[in-house]
């Protein structure tokens, strides 16, 4: 059975342990003579029902320390989370706890032979729950409904490296990153669960025609190495192309943004009966599009008020209607509004409140009938610089 060295059990110690990290987080800048620091606290709440009398519950609280010296900055971020959730009616699960910590390395050099470089070191602690219950994992939900779908995974390690070249009106950045991901305990029936590693690129060009436009074209792709349990093969994901593209405005007191993305994944690789993997015979995932809306009015140097507009849209899978690996066309539309208030000296409160419809056709989970789900979210933030 994998230990997690990092995982320590009971509330109490729990709590301790999160405080400890973050008083030691809020140190550490202090002792490095930090210029800036940045600390900041959330509460999120989200809710949804369907159709078919499910509904579920999300409670998340971020808490979150940054600090910068001169070309180097240091974030930490840990957070508890309570999630609901209601089957029908018929049966529920309901579990809380603290979850992983993530803490940000970066260093930026600007100028290296007219190219600037930065350079990004990302750690996951787990300090949250793994070796997971069925009830602990009755409680998570699905990514579309509620924002937060892990309690904890294993240590792992994230480096990342980025060139940007800078023009007159233009600029072209790409980077390159892999993720290490350690062994862990997953659940009573996935011990030793061994995630595979993961390798991302991305290129990004951005014009500016003018002072107030801005206009963004990006792409990026993945790649998953093999997922293993016990040693052996058990899964490996489809390779992650995307593409996108976006449009900001800006002139005071208006701010306007427009951001396309679409997502097309290959076929995943799926374990046989004979004990190794390999290729699905169909594409499990449809092709996903995404566009995200915003429109931010400030009011004064210390207020403002923006909404925001998002549409997604996953197609039909490469299954048959009649096979029980289908899923439908999804499709969800969001709405919100926020406002943000800078008071005292160093103080920023953020409200963000947004509704959602979601629409879902037939998939394994429901074979027999589409749903449609409602949710609701409302988001406190607060942040204050020293």
């Amino acid at each position: 059975m994998a230990k997690n060295r990092f995982l320590i059990w009971g509330v109490n110690i729990k709590i301790f342990v999160l405080l400890s990290i973050f008083v030691l987080s809020g140190m550490l800048p202090v002792a490095l003579y930090a210029k800036d620091i940045t600390c900041s606290a959330g509460f999120n709440y989200y809710y949804w029902e369907s159709t078919k009398r499910e509904k579920g519950q999300q409670f998340y609280t971020p808490i979150s320390i940054e600090a910068t010296l001169k070309d180097f900055t240091f974030r930490v971020l840990a957070g508890y989370m309570y999630n609901y959730y209601d089957v029908q009616g018929r049966d529920s699960h309901d579990t809380d706890d603290i979850l992983d910590t993530k803490v940000n390395l970066s260093y930026y050099a600007e100028d290296i032979l007219g190219i600037d470089v930065l350079l990004g070191l990302d750690f996951n602690i787990p300090t949250g729950r793994a070796n997971l219950s069925d009830e602990d994992i009755g409680a998570l939900m699905d990514p579309d409904l509620v924002p937060i779908t892990t309690w904890g995974e294993g240590f792992d390690v994230n480096p990342t490296i980025t060139f940007v070249k800078s023009w007159e009106k233009i600029v072209v950045g790409v980077s390159g990153g892999f993720l290490w991901r350690d062994e862990y305990d997953y659940s009573k029936e996935f011990e030793d669960y061994d995630p595979g590693d993961i390798w991302r690129v991305t290129a990004e060009f951005r014009y500016y025609p003018t002072d107030s436009w801005l206009l963004r074209l990006y792409s990026a792709y993945t790649w998953y190495e093999e997922d293993e349990v016990d040693g052996d093969d058990f899964y490996e994901p489809g390779d992650l192309l995307e593409f996108g593209a976006g449009i900001v405005y800006e002139k005071a007191p208006w701010r306007f943004s427009m951001a396309f993305s679409s997502y097309f994944r290959d076929k995943d690789r799926m374990e046989t009966a004979a004990g190794n993997i390999r290729n699905e015979d169909h594409n499990s995932y449809g092709d996903e599009f995404l566009l995200r809306n915003s429109l931010r009015y400030s009011i004064s140097e210390k207020q403002s008020v923006f909404g925001l507009l998002n549409f997604m849209r996953i197609e039909p899978n490469g299954y048959s209607h009649e096979d029980k690996f289908y899923r439908g066309r999804r499709q969800k539309a969001e709405a919100g509004l926020g406002w943000q208030w800078k008071f005292a000296r160093d103080y920023r409160f953020q409200l963000i409140s947004s509704l959602y419809l979601l629409h879902d056709e037939e998939t394994a989970d429901h074979p027999d009938s589409n749903r449609t789900y409602r949710g609701a979210s409302i988001r406190i933030g607060l942040t204050t610089h020293f």
